[in-house]
């Protein structure tokens, strides 16, 4: 009964933070364009099945499974925001799902994989899940942890026979996962990721990369254990094949296979890129290294305070903890940023990379979004700031759930006892004196992520209600938009460029949105 129970959990964790989703969302939001939208319906509305408005040169930038939604939306829902902001949380759920299945796999604890959950589903990415154009980003997100997980399955994997759980493996099931880890960067990177490919695509290279060079470390260190053998028997060492069950079955041709599989699709996605024409507003043009070279100090801010948002979210902490100074955002930022070091030392430390690669790639992905973000927002300087933002909560999010799986799988180490099954002659790693002091920073980690996004979560979910109502009173006089001047349209829509009359007088004229004839607020 108890272990049914650890299964249901498993799943049911995800099923839960969906729902939270949907009550947020329901108690916050109304059917209502605004922002992104006003691009969006200027640029391919009413016509939204014209293929000219597809097939563009950036169509990439564009992530085409948008425009299969797009008309979707329009001929089924007249143009619903909570159509969009629905699926984006099934897409977000899809994630949290993928997090269960190697949870369940490495029977990580449950208040590991609760605590895990419960920084999954914090309100700190409010504006992606308001903002209903976000929808494919979630989307993305769960085709990036199904392909890591897939490629951790395969990791696992000696001789073609089984994994490390001992379950049996067919030649069979083993060439059809090599198939869809070589086609799902194609289908991924083209169809959904958009400018998320760039950080997926290298987490891939990494990864491969890590595989074929422990690969190697491992065989050369075989064949000098039998060499020196040898030299002691006073046989002549002649060639020396080693198996060593430590290896992934991945061979050097499959890597590199692989690797090329992985690549292509990120190098069409930057030349669809370089089609692109980009606006920002209030950006400066200074290139980034003398940008660097005259304000070093603003770049390691904006990179601790984008560390720091992933324990408090930037709005909890405009509205409520204004008085706090900005070097404790700092400490926060060192602080998690240290969390990342001692997460990564403890795959290696405690040999969690010999059998899973899953958290080292979330790891890598999450810390290779800050600087991804450094590097291409810090053209909003002097606002260090910018970095917090609630939009990129979910790019952060990776590396925090790399951190607490880790944690969970070490302390399942630990109770499990491997560390004994590991000793070969000698002490184990997790024995030696320093282990209790890891753990309670382990322990510490945890409940400072738990405790900051509870309170974000707390605090946006209070505050949802004075969103709705903003947004009703918006919807009143968007119905009546003619009475309302350019500027009051651009303020109300958070649309500061021109375009916001035409966009409502598209849907007006075609009654979609707020302008349905049966629609009411929601």
């Amino acid at each position: 009964m108890k272990q049914r129970i650890r299964e249901w959990c498993y799943a049911g964790f995800p099923l839960l933070g969906v729902l939270f989703y949907l009550a947020y969302l329901q108690r916050s939001a109304i059917d209502m364009v605004y922002s992104d939208y006003i691009r969006l319906i200027n640029s391919y509305l009413p016509d939204v099945w014209n293929p000219e408005k597809f097939f563009v040169p950036d169509l990439l930038t564009r992530i085409p499974v948008n425009y299969l939604e797009r008309g979707l939306n329009v001929e089924l829902f007249g143009y619903s925001v909570t159509f969009d902001r629905i699926i984006g949380v099934l897409g977000f759920g899809l994630s949290a799902l993928v997090i269960g299945m190697y949870a369940r796999r490495q029977r990580i604890g449950l208040g590991w994989y609760a605590s895990a959950m419960a920084v999954m589903f914090s309100l700190n990415k409010w504006e992606m899940l308001y903002n209903g154009t976000g929808w494919a980003h979630f989307l993305a997100f769960a085709c990036f942890f199904f392909h890591y997980y897939l490629l951790d399955r395969v990791y696992e994997v000696r001789n073609g026979k089984r994994t490390v759980q001992g379950e049996r493996v067919s030649s069979r099931k083993w060439r059809r996962q090599l198939v869809w880890l070589a086609v799902l960067p194609a289908l991924i990177t083209i169809g959904t990721a958009g400018p998320y490919c760039a950080i997926y695509t290298m987490t891939l290279v990494l990864a491969y990369l890590f595989i074929e060079i422990r690969n190697q470390v491992i065989l050369h260190q075989g064949i000098r254990k039998v060499r020196r053998e040898l030299e002691k028997t006073g046989e002549r060492p002649g060639a020396i094949g080693v198996i060593d069950s430590r290896t992934c079955e991945l061979g050097r041709k499959q890597v590199i296979l692989l690797l090329a599989a992985a690549i292509w699709p990120l190098l069409l996605y930057l030349w669809s890129n370089s089609q692109a024409v980009y606006e920002y507003s209030g950006a400066v043009d200074t290139p980034l290294f003398t940008a660097f070279f005259q304000e070093p100090k603003f770049f390691i801010k904006f990179f601790l305070k984008s560390f720091a948002s992933t324990v408090f979210g930037v709005e909890l902490i405009s509205r409520r903890m204004t008085n706090v100074p900005d070097m404790a955002w700092y400490l926060l930022g060192a602080f998690v940023l240290a969390s990342y070091g001692l997460a990564v030392w403890m795959n290696f430390y405690y040999r969690i990379s010999e059998r899973t690669i899953f958290p080292l790639m979330l790891l890598a992905g999450g810390g290779m979004n800050h600087l991804l973000i450094l590097v291409s927002r810090y053209i909003f300087m002097p606002n260090d700031n910018y970095g917090m933002s609630s939009r990129y909560a979910l790019q952060y999010q990776l590396g925090v759930l790399g951190i607490l799986l880790t944690f969970g799988l070490v302390f399942r180490r630990k109770k499990s006892g491997e560390e004994a099954e590991r000793t070969e002659g000698k002490n184990a790693p997790a024995e030696k004196k320093s282990g209790k002091a890891v753990y309670l920073a382990a322990f510490l980690v945890t409940a400072v992520f738990l405790c900051g996004n509870l309170v974000t979560t707390a605090e946006e979910f209070s505050f949802g209600v004075h969103r709705k109502n903003y947004n009703l009173e918006t919807r009143e006089m968007l119905l009546n938009f003619e009475q309302a001047t350019d500027e009051e349209l651009e303020a109300r829509l958070e649309y500061h460029k021109p375009g916001c009359r035409e966009a409502l007088e598209i849907l007006k004229e075609h009654h979609w949105n707020i302008f349905r004839e049966s629609g009411t607020p929601q």
